[in-house]
């Protein structure tokens, strides 16, 4: 059977251990491979004797990462130091590898409410998963699952439910109807001419229409959500079913600070998306600013790998 092979990025920050702890968790429970990276940054460090010692620092970093997979029981492959421009680096080596997940602290050594820049660049840039570690890896709780119905956060669903079973933690399963979805208005065709209409006029819906609109808007988001919720039951994951009306980002946001969720699983490109280099999607904007730990789930990656056996 194909491992999974998962990468962890240290920087020496409190944020970078959480994310070795979690990379050490995740590497046992699905008995995945795992390399650690410490990239030393050269735009940074110019002279050769400060670039030594922090090759130096970055050796004791990684022997952390050993002791604590170790602990973990952590299958652990490769410990590496290397110069170069970070992100940079740790694409490449998740390329050179075919990461499944890049783990990583989501501040670094800033501990700014919002990701660090090299988090933000991998995070658009990672062709696999990645995960924004903060805090802790006691385990989970209560994980939120967001979905749209899109490919991704399909491939998200199936994902958390796979953490939430092998962690014994319950799910929420949230979709967040957008309103600007809603068409409030209607262009008159050629058929639709006369009674003081013209062709090509712009019709506003009366009230009515548009309640119906929105009630069949949440009556399909319902039925999105219901449709996770049934595979968590198949599962044995207990699951629940939020919906809501709003702007996605924000209402996720303050879905999770409600439920008190400590990990949030999330498709990288939803049904808006138009390409994966869109400034501002939900999961950035999730990802950016959420309290806990986010997973960003990718369908293409997801198309890749050996389903791991659930049994």
């Amino acid at each position: 059977m194909v491992r999974f092979q998962y990468l962890v990025a240290v920087d020496g920050s409190s944020r970078s251990e959480d994310a070795v702890e979690h990379a050490a968790r995740f590497t046992e429970i699905y008995g995945a491979e795992l390399t650690a990276i410490h990239v030393v940054d050269s735009s940074v460090y110019k002279d050769p004797n400060i670039i030594e010692g922090m090759e130096t620092a970055g050796e004791r970093y990684l022997e952390k990462v050993e002791e604590i997979a170790k602990e973990h029981g952590a299958n652990l492959l490769e410990a590496k130091v290397v110069v170069g421009s970070p992100f940079e680096e740790i694409l490449d080596e998740a390329s050179r590898i075919d990461a499944s997940v890049i783990f990583m602290g989501a501040t670094g050594v800033s501990h700014s409410a919002h990701i660090g820049t090299i988090a933000s660049r991998v995070l658009r840039g990672a062709e696999c998963h990645l995960m924004l570690v903060r805090g802790g890896a006691e385990g989970y709780e209560n994980v939120l699952i967001a979905t749209d119905g899109s490919k991704d956060a399909e491939y998200a669903a199936q994902s958390g439910l796979s953490i939430a079973r092998r962690f014994n933690a319950k799910a929420s399963v949230c979709y967040v109807a957008d309103r600007v979805d809603i068409d409030e208005t209607r262009v008159v065709t050629a058929g639709g001419v006369g009674a003081g209409r013209r062709y090509g006029d712009v019709l506003k819906l009366p009230k009515s229409a548009v309640k119906k609109l929105r009630e069949h808007m949440l009556d399909e988001s319902t039925k999105i959500a219901e449709r996770v919720r049934k595979i968590a039951d198949s599962k044995g994951v207990e699951a629940e079913i939020i919906v809501r009306e709003g702007k996605p980002a924000p209402e996720i946001l303050k879905i999770v600070r409600e439920e008190c969720n400590d990990l949030v699983v999330i498709g990288s490109a939803g049904k808006g998306t138009i390409s994966k280099l869109l400034v501002g999607s939900v999961s950035e904007k999730v990802a950016s600013t959420a309290p806990c730990s986010v997973i960003i789930v990718r369908g293409t990656r997801m198309e890749r790998v050996v389903p791991v056996d659930e049994d």
